[in-house]
């Protein structure tokens, strides 16, 4: 069986690790391990003992100061990994038992697959999917990933992760990462079946009220990165991706008037409010 190195950025995430691993112990396809980059100074490892679970397949790794953000997190947990593939799992999300096993054929083929991200709330109430949902594997573009506004948590063949994530980055650093990966495939499979729960909590990075302040000198960031040529785009798209980023831009814009004028929640919310009145 293939070995799947999963890593694991936590920040503060006592609360919601637990649910997050036992996720991952769930996994039909058992031949994993999973990296745990504490980036607060937690012991991850002895608060599973603590909760009950002490599995060998478990490791942990801390970033060189706390709060050194998602970027520098995973990039530890990926210099530790001995995977032939890779995954990504949040502290705060889940997986259902099927995602390893469902994606790891198609990544194999591939090198890259993902299912359809499934944003709900933290009660279990489904907000809405990335994709709808089908049966049927298909191959999507980077635009196409960028402009569902949803997460994607790919399986992919180790050596598609380049140099990893960019550490200058601490906001959208996923999207640009994937972004790189499907450059570097040249298209990403998608399952689209909703295999992770990408759970929407009120004080998660992206839903804190000053999230959208965050991304907006995030995408600033990543405009500039791809006006200086500093990163990979797949061919024949790079006008397309600059509009993509500055629609996302636009987007989180009107995202923080909404949090401004008390009318906005999660992201999430709004942008699934906006595609049921056609904005």
């Amino acid at each position: 069986m293939v070995l799947i190195s999963i890593l694991m950025a936590a920040y503060k995430a006592e609360a919601t690790i637990p649910a997050a691993i036992a996720s991952v112990l769930e996994q039909q396809h058992q031949n994993w391990e999973l990296i745990i980059a504490s980036d607060c100074g937690a012991d991850y490892l002895a608060l599973c003992r603590a909760n009950g679970i002490d599995d060998p397949r478990l490791r942990m790794v801390a970033t060189p100061a706390v709060g050194s953000g998602p970027s520098a997190a995973r990039n530890r947990a990926l210099a530790m990994a001995r995977g032939d593939y890779l995954s990504i799992l949040d502290a705060d999300d889940t997986w259902l038992p099927e995602k390893l096993s469902a994606l790891l054929p198609l990544a194999r083929e591939s090198g890259l697959a993902c299912d359809n991200t499934r944003a709900v709330h933290p009660n279990g109430k489904i907000i809405g999917t990335a994709y709808p949902v089908s049966a049927t594997p298909r191959d999507i573009d980077a635009l196409t990933m960028m402009n569902s506004g949803v997460p994607h948590f790919p399986l992919l063949r180790r050596d598609l992760a380049g140099a990893g994530y960019r550490p200058d980055l601490r906001f959208a650093e996923d999207v640009v990462f994937n972004m790189e990966v499907i450059a570097r495939a040249g298209a990403m499979t998608l399952l689209p079946q909703p295999l992770t729960h990408y759970i929407q909590r009120p004080d998660s990075a992206t839903n804190a009220p000053r999230s959208w302040q965050r991304a907006e000198a995030a995408y600033g960031q990543i405009l500039a990165m791809l006006t200086d040529g500093r990163l990979a785009i797949p061919a024949h798209q790079e006008t397309a991706i600059k509009c993509a980023f500055a629609e996302k831009r636009r987007l989180n814009l009107a995202y923080g008037a909404a949090i401004e004028a008390g009318t906005a929640g999660s992201f999430q919310e709004f942008l699934a409010s906006r595609r049921l009145s056609g904005d």
